[in-house]
Parts: structure tokens; sequence; C-alpha cells
């Protein structure tokens, strides 16, 4: 059973999107157990409100299973049920302060109390299969998103008794059926084999006209936004996708769009809709993305996660500038350490905590940081979740690649570790959002999470050269990125990357910026700092300390 705020744990693992490896009860076979909820925003139209109602009226679904939720979006006379409709059917009018179909549908949700969560359309007449149809797929599976078959009709049935009539004859197909459909959807349907071979943009094919979610699922993927009047169902579907959803197409659950209609009344709204306020929330399609300022990006292509806790102040620097200034720059960074532990530590410039205070004083102006006490274990609602230790540093392109090569390879988890070394593990561990929310809710204790995420997305492994994946700690100290002019962060002297095995070495005009740097920081260094940091080595490793007066002992003697 569903229970409120928490992720379900399934037992059938799916691979990507291929749903064809679950078997769903037959229609008309089988004892449904899980409660439905039917919700309907509506504004006007109590003439087609009539006829949905009548047709709900006719479900093959249990009667004592399933709820019809209207919710009326302050219509001018308010909306009142007809004769004919479902026997656990009532009007819940929208709260004033909030209108619109996103906000009619999230209030719906709140509202209703089923275990799976449907939508219809007022202005729609669904076919006696439709509700039994697409809830045996939740039934069969906690993951499941169902996707009901829309078409269109000019036929405008002769009111509520005499769709109900068609209903219980199963003449409804042969009324109503005319031929209008939504030509992209079923082009993305036919070019993804019902999206059994769907990519990442596999939930374009969601519509809220006619959808079913788990109501589990719904929550975890913070439900339809209210504040989305329009492409709400896109986004929410983006949603739902990076949540680990399943999406599946269910054909024979169709409802008719009734009246003079055409498909562009529930096509995605107009190009600049989608490119300047959906893009906003979705990193994908990348061709609605590249046309939004970075300021405005509410949601990351990538979040990037560093645990910085007892790295020095230079290491995360290192680290971290090297990812701010690469090539791809549509992510968001978050530091993981006990950073209210460091405010509430003693004052002054000494202490275990200041590494901390300068990392959080550095960074605490930059948009693209944030500050954590623990590591977020997905990256939802951005696509990819990116894992950096500390002590690696991309090179200006490695990020890029890495996210071109995990779309190549459709993979759930891409791992880069240096090519020279000697193990398998990764240096830097790209998770792909949905790979691992779904992991999560299969992986035992005993198995691990890389393993299960390989299990149900796949996995790609790249060896990478020094100039691709550096392992700062083999550096005595880790420079800052040069400054332009103006103060201003520029470009990292970064090498270029190989395009064939990820390999590379640092160009000469770089090493000998890099080297004049490092020799100009060594002249600048106190000499008594030295010699602190020289007689601290003998004392640990019980060597005899030199003596201070002699010059030919000390640090200076070896070289």
């Amino acid at each position: 059973m569903s229970h409120r705020g928490r992720v379900e744990r399934v037992a059938t693992r799916v691979f990507r999107n291929d749903w064809s490896a679950l078997t769903p009860p037959a229609t008309g076979r089988w004892t449904p157990e899980l409660t439905v909820s039917v919700i309907i925003p509506a504004r006007g139209g109590q003439a087609h409100l009539d006829l949905a109602l009548a047709s709900l009226s006719a479900q093959t679904y249990p009667e004592h299973l399933f709820e019809v939720v209207v919710v009326d979006d302050h219509s001018a006379p308010p909306l009142t049920l007809p004769d004919h409709r479902p026997r656990r059917c009532r009007v819940v009018a929208a709260p004033d302060g909030g209108w619109g179909a996103g906000y009619a549908r999230a209030y719906g949700a709140h509202a209703s109390t089923g275990d799976i969560l449907m939508w219809m359309d007022a202005d729609m007449v669904a076919c006696p299969e439709f509700v039994e149809a697409q809830a045996r797929w939740q039934h069969a599976h906690a993951e499941c998103v169902t996707l009901g078959r829309v078409r269109f009709t000019d036929t405008d049935p002769h009111g509520p008794g005499a769709v109900l009539a068609a209903a219980r004859s199963g003449d409804l197909h042969h009324d109503l059926d005319t031929g209008g459909r939504h030509d992209w959807i079923e082009h993305l349907l036919d070019q993804s084999d019902d999206l059994r071979d769907a990519d990442h943009l596999g939930f374009h094919a969601y519509l809220g006209a006619a959808a079913a979610v788990r109501r589990s699922l719904y929550e975890a993927a913070g439900g339809v936004d209210p504040d989305l009047d329009l492409g709400q169902d896109t986004e929410f579907g983006y949603r739902l996708w990076q949540a680990g959803a399943v999406m599946v197409p269910e054909p024979t659950a169709t409802a008719w769009h009734v009246g003079p209609a055409s498909t562009a009344r529930t096509r995605l709204p107009s190009e600049r809709f989608r490119t300047e306020v959906l893009a906003e929330l979705m990193p994908h399609p990348h061709a609605y993305r590249e046309r939004v300022p970075e300021a405005r990006r509410r949601t990351p292509l990538v979040h990037a996660v560093v645990d910085v806790s007892g790295a020095p102040y230079d290491l995360v620097r290192g680290c971290v500038d090297r990812l701010l200034n690469g090539t791809e720059t549509d992510l968001a960074v978050t530091l993981v350490a006990d950073w209210e532990g460091a405010e509430a530590a003693p004052g002054g410039f000494e202490g275990p905590q200041i590494d901390l205070r300068l990392i959080q004083a550095n960074y605490l102006r930059e948009p693209r940081i944030s500050f954590a006490a623990t590591a977020p274990r997905t990256g939802f609602p951005s696509p990819f979740l990116l894992q950096v230790p500390v002590a690696w540093g991309l090179g200006e392109l490695a990020l890029s690649r890495l996210l071109a090569s995990a779309e190549r390879a459709r993979a759930g988890l891409t791992e880069l570790f240096l090519a020279a070394s000697p193990t398998r593990d990764a240096g830097v561990r790209l998770w792909r959002t949905r790979a691992l929310a779904r992991a999560m809710r299969v992986c035992d204790d005993e198995e691990d999470l890389a393993d299960v995420v390989a299990e149900l997305h796949g996995r790609y492994r790249i060896h990478g050269g020094e100039g691709t994946l550096t392992d700062l700690t083999l550096h005595r100290s880790v420079p800052p990125p040069l400054r332009a002019a103006g103060g201003l962060r520029g470009p990292v002297p970064t090498e270029p990357v190989d395009t064939d095995d990820w390999s590379g070495d640092e160009e000469g005009d770089d090493e000998e910026r890099r080297g004049r740097w490092w020799r100009g920081r060594r002249r600048s260094r106190p000499r008594h700092r030295i010699r602190s940091l020289w007689y601290r080595a003998c004392r640990a490793c019980g060597r005899e300390m030199p003596d201070e007066d002699d010059p030919g002992g000390g640090p200076a003697a070896t070289g």
C-alpha cells in the first residue's frame, strides 16, 4: 500500500525504461486493491463536465475503490454535480489566491485520498476501461506512470444519458473516434519502441490530460507546480522522469476531447514560453536551456558535491575553482563540511576550523556554491549528480566530455579515473539522477549501490590523463586560478584534453607560467616558517635536528 511521504520499495528491476519486464494483470481478470482518485480541474463548461462524469460512472474499476474529485477553478456560476456520476464524486472549490490548471491539479491531489492519482480533463469522455487499464500497472510496479491515449473528436454526444448508454454497450469507440491525435507523441512512441528504448527526453510523452501515478512517486517528484498555468504537464513529467518513473503508454485507456478541438490545445506552449520559462526549470532539452542566462537557471544540469571536511584551504581552492572555471557552466556545487561547528569554534586565526572559515568566506558570494552538513543522496531535480573527491582536479573540458559520454552511452554511472591508476576505483563519479533514485528503491543492504545502478542503467568507465584529471595532493601547494584584469577570476591554466584517449600534457606556456608563480611564491615565503616546518618534520621522524646557527644545516641544505 502507499504511504504518504515515503518512497516505496519495489521488487522487479526494470532496465532503463524497458517496461516489458513487467507483467500487469489482464483487465477484467484480477482483483484490484489500491484506491484511485481521478482528479478533474475545471473552469466553467458544465455541459462538458456532465459528459465526463457520465463516462466515469460506467468504469470497470470497482466503484468503492475509486473517487472523482472535481476542482472548481473559480467558475461563475459554480460547478455542480449532475445526475449521472460515479458514486464517490465531489466538487471542491480552489482556494482564493491561486488559479490555473497547475494550481487546480496540485490542489486536487492534496484534497484527494487515493493511493493512485489519475488526471483527466473536464471536456473529455473516457472509455469504460480508462481507470482499470492504467491502475493495473501501478499495482504491478510502484514506479509506473501510465500514459493514456488521448484522441480528438468533432462528434458531440447527445447528453450524458447517450454517453452512458454508449459506454455500457461498448460503442464509444465507434461513435467518437474520428482519428484526431497528438502527432508528436505518436512520433516519439514510434521512434522509441513505445518508450522501451527512450532516451533522456522520454518524459515528453507525458500528458496530464490522461495519466496516472502512485501517490508515493508523485510526492517524491515534488508534485505538480501550482505556479505554472501553462506547461505544468511537461515540467512535472520532467521531474517524474528524474525521480525514476517508468513511463508506460497504455493504448486501451482511451479518452476523447469532445467538440471542435485541435491538438494545439494540449501541445507544449509556444517556443518563447519553452525557452524563457520552462527552460529555467528544465535543463533538458539542451536547445531550450542554451538561450537562458546563467543567472536565471533555477535547476542546474549538474549538481556537483565536494566533501571538504578536514581539507586544507589551498586544496579546496584547487578542486572547486577548476569546477567553476570549466567549459560546462550549467552546474551548482555543494561543499560538505561541519559549517556550524566552524562558526561556533573560538575566534582567532589559529585552530582546526580556520580552513573551513577561509573556504566559506571565499565562496560566500558565489551564486553557484552552497554549503551543507551532509551530502545529498541524489541530484534531484538536476539530471546528474557529480561526486568529486577534494583531492582531484578536473581539466577545463573534463566535465563537458563526461556529460557527452554519459549521454552517448546512456549510462547510469560514468566513472573517470587516471589512466595510470593501479586500481579500478574512480576518482570522479557522474551519476544519472533517475538511475540513482531507482536504485535506492531496490538496493539491498549487502549490495553496492554502484553495482545496482549499473544493473538498472549501465556503467561507463573512462581513463583520463593528467590533462583531464589531476591528483592535487602531488603538488606542494595548489595554485589558485589566474586572475584577469580588474581582480576577477580568469580561466584556470588547464591542459588540453586529447579527444582520442582523454590524456594530455601541459603546454609549454602554461608550464612556464606556473613555474614562475611557484618560484615567486617560494621566494616570498618567510624563512622562519620554513624552519618551523623542517624542525617539526625532524621531530616526527626521530631525526637529529640541525643546529640553527650551522650554515650548512637546516632546510636550506635539503634543496
